[in-house]
């Protein structure tokens, strides 16, 4: 139990067996034993200085079993490296284990998601039919814009929340943990991305939540596929697209979109291509352009940040009141991580 957690906290801040022994002044093999199980009870001194090098508090170590976390889904670019996902998802099972720990002591909302079996997605058309149905649970019709997604998706029941560091080539993460047993789904975003960018993540991974936790066997590239045709048609519904991107359809008419939907640019132009308004080519040249411009990594119309709110119910309720020192501590955070989801979690509230 000790080193599922020493494990967690390495994987956490990003270290490696031999940069933590390093910082640690322990031994590799001494912490591989430690992380391994072989060790049961490691001293009182060495879980000190682990805690120390990974900025963790010392009683984490001592708080019993971890929750399970899925293997899940992440969103990255294909160069985006084990190591951090690795992070992203040690740092989303301590959030779970702070949602498990909350249940009991503060009314969350009813999970009213349902993830899908085989034999409800035959084609992608099964998949805008599933993202329409979410929408009609969500109260939306089927022309309207989502003014704040990330709150559309928590009165689900879903818990979003914004990881404390960056995480290269990371967009995101989802999982269903202990589905089916009083488990909550969860959808993680990492920090540094624009609003419509936060925004298709989420639609992304509401997606592989809803279409792949029971159709594990969905091969990667595919489930890619139904997660992107998913988060477009979400946010961009398809009577909506017919109505705002008629023919011709230019950048002036997608920088439209983006402004009413809270989409780039970029998806809406893929949208249109996906729901045959436009061709392969003119979908091509739409990309181009972008190009051109310089608006494949900074698009113009701002769509806003949205902060998760949730999640700041929980770290209000576990850290209580105090120095922020003492309110970390409450929660078995390192101060940077409490600080940062401690910051998001503030806006939210103001907002």
């Amino acid at each position: 139990m000790i080193g599922e957690r020493v494990r967690l906290a390495r994987e956490a801040a990003r270290m490696t067996q031999r940069e933590l022994s390093a910082l640690a002044e322990i031994g590799q093999g001494a912490l591989s034993d430690i992380e391994a199980g072989r060790v049961l009870e490691p001293s009182r001194g060495a879980i000190s200085a682990i805690a120390k090098a990974t900025l963790y508090p010392t009683d984490f170590f001592y708080l019993g079993p971890l929750p399970d976390l899925p293997d899940g889904h992440y969103r990255r670019r294909r160069r985006g490296t084990s190591k951090v996902g690795k992070q992203v998802r040690a740092q989303v099972r301590q959030i779970v284990e702070l949602v498990q720990r909350t249940e009991s002591q503060l009314k969350l909302p009813p999970i009213q998601i349902e993830p899908l079996h085989s034999e409800g997605i035959r084609d992608i058309e099964d998949v805008e039919t599933a993202a329409a149905e979410v929408r009609a649970m969500l109260g939306l019709g089927s022309r309207d814009p989502i003014p704040n997604l990330t709150r559309a998706v928590e009165r689900s029941g879903v818990i979003v929340v914004r990881l404390p560091t960056t995480m290269e080539d990371h967009d995101g993460f989802s999982a269903w943990p202990d589905f089916g047993l009083g488990g909550r789904p969860i959808i993680a975003l990492t920090i540094g991305h624009t609003g419509d960018r936060d925004r298709f993540t989420i639609g992304h991974e509401l997606g592989h939540i809803i279409l792949h936790t029971l159709r594990s066997n969905v091969e990667t590239g595919q489930a890619e596929i139904e997660a992107n045709r998913f988060a477009g048609a979400l946010l961009l519904p398809r009577e909506a697209a017919l109505e705002a991107m008629r023919p011709p359809v230019t950048l002036r008419v997608l920088m439209a979109v983006k402004a009413t939907f809270g989409t780039s640019i970029a998806m809406a132009a893929r949208r249109a291509w996906d729901l045959d308004l436009i061709t392969r080519d003119h979908y091509v040249s739409l990309q181009k352009q972008l190009s051109t411009r310089g608006w494949t990594y900074a698009e113009p119309v701002e769509v806003g940040a949205e902060n998760p709110l949730l999640i700041a119910k929980i770290i209000d309720l576990l850290a209580g009141h105090g120095t922020t020192m003492q309110r970390a501590s409450r929660v078995w955070m390192p101060l940077f991580t409490f600080r940062a989801i401690a910051a998001a979690a503030e806006t939210a509230t103001r907002a």
